[in-house]
């Protein structure tokens, strides 16, 4: 296989020659160019059918030291070592070329002037805040917020949109779909102790003596309404007959350590949306009694919560549609133990010494237990470096024990702007009209 780092733009291989004959002007018809054409640049390469090579460029001057490309291509977790762009000889021209499969949809930023002391993606993001641009060059953006340790701060990306990249069919408003309604709520729970935000989602002409409809709950809420687009994306699939009508509960996640009080098979979260959530649902909406009817949906370690829920009660939830999910946790994980003192004292510590040595520990208990009557939806971005070895023992067990599953590995990271683009494929699989 080519490695990426030895592969050379040939339009910047022309470049480079131009120069060396003392074409003076060569550099600016480059940029003339690029100004018409946009970028990143995407090019062939020899031999190989399933990638083309990527090239990002941009425009410096003398108080630049140096450009990183902040982005999953190399290593999810490392945005740093194999990121620099490199300057050409006696130009203001900063580059970095990555091969890249075929049909990915990712984001990207740069940053300018890095200290090059992080190299984990959000330690450089809460470092470096004040250096990331998008690319001048590129009209394609996904914005995104985030809180980190106290800290909030958005970040306008830029879109690298391969030209075989996936249509993006069911997540944009539609101007003949009316839209169904979010009312926000704050729920008091006994099980948390604690009031939580969560947002109820209903379909247009939603009326409570029809149905029973179909229910959804949602793990990390509030980045699902803003970034995935579910709510759109439930009124396109419901309008379009793809899928029943359904209520959904986008339950609200706190970012940073807090949120893996949560999100790291918790108990007594566990027990606030099976003994709390849904009650108070089935009392206030018509929803069905069905358990084949009821889906949890997460990305992450909201995708591992919601395989963690459904194993815990499989006699209320029997559908997973799990993105991305962070099967590779147990309770001995360093940065699970290292949260800990971030929980607060009502939390319980509900695990055995010898659960904390159990690795992928969610996997092997499903592995101990006979199979159960749930059926997944499980995805996983060929970029993701750290979580697509336990996604696959996870699928693996799945085979193993004769579920009822689909599986995917999908071309980019672990971003929202490819969840949203595979959340459809896993709601009309699990519970689509079709």
């Amino acid at each position: 296989m080519i490695n990426k780092q030895y592969i050379e733009s040939p339009i910047l291989e022309n470049l480079k020659v131009k120069l060396s004959y003392g074409n003076s002007i060569a550099l600016k018809d480059f940029w003339t160019k690029i100004e018409r054409e946009g970028t990143p640049i995407i090019e062939s390469i020899d031999t190989d059918i399933e990638h083309q090579l990527v090239t990002f460029v941009y425009k410096g001057d003398k108080n630049i030291k140096n450009v990183v490309v902040i982005c999953a291509l190399e290593d999810q977790d490392d945005v740093i070592s194999n990121n620099i762009c490199e300057r050409m000889d006696g130009t203001n021209l900063f580059y970095k070329s990555f091969k890249v499969l075929k049909g990915t949809r990712t984001i990207y930023t740069f940053s300018i002037n890095n200290t090059l002391r992080y190299t984990r993606f959000y330690d450089n993001l809460i470092a470096h805040g004040d250096t990331l641009v998008p690319d001048p060059h590129n009209s394609k953006y996904f914005i995104q917020r985030y809180r980190r340790e106290g800290k909030m701060f958005e970040v306008k990306y830029s879109v690298l949109e391969m030209p075989d990249a996936k249509p993006q069919r069911w997540t944009f408003p539609r101007h003949y779909i009316v839209p169904g309604t979010l009312k926000e709520f704050d729920f008091e729970s006994k099980s948390l102790n604690e009031t939580r935000k969560i947002w109820v989602y209903f379909p247009h002409n939603y009326k409570k003596i029809e149905g029973p409809y179909h229910f959804s709950v949602v793990f990390d809420g509030k980045a699902f309404i803003d970034f995935t687009q579910t709510p759109t994306i439930f009124d396109n699939l419901i309008a379009e007959n793809k899928i029943p009508p359904v209520i959904s509960v986008f339950v609200h996640n706190f970012s940073g350590f807090i949120r893996g009080k949560d999100l790291s098979c918790y108990p007594l979260f566990a027990d606030f949306v099976a003994k709390e959530l849904l009650p108070w649902v089935r009392d206030k909406y018509n929803i069905s009694t069905d358990p084949e009817n009821r889906v949890l949906i997460g990305s992450s370690s909201g995708g591992l919560t919601a395989s963690f829920i459904a194993y815990r009660y499989p006699n209320l939830f029997r559908k997973v549609l799990s993105q991305s999910g962070w099967y590779g946790w147990y309770p001995g994980y360093d940065w699970f133990q290292y949260s800990i003192q971030f929980y607060g004292k009502d939390f319980v510590r509900w695990w055995t010494k010898e659960d904390e040595y159990e690795t992928e520990w969610l996997t092997k208990q499903f592995y101990k237990k006979e199979r159960l009557p749930i059926k997944f939806y499980i995805n996983v971005g060929n970029l993701e470096t750290r979580a697509i070895p336990h996604v696959r023992n996870f699928k693996n067990m799945l085979e193993e024990k004769g579920y009822t599953y689909y599986y995917e590995e999908y071309p980019g990271g672990h971003e929202y702007i490819a969840w949203r683009e595979y959340l459809p494929e896993g709601l009309i699989y699990l519970i689509g009209n079709e």
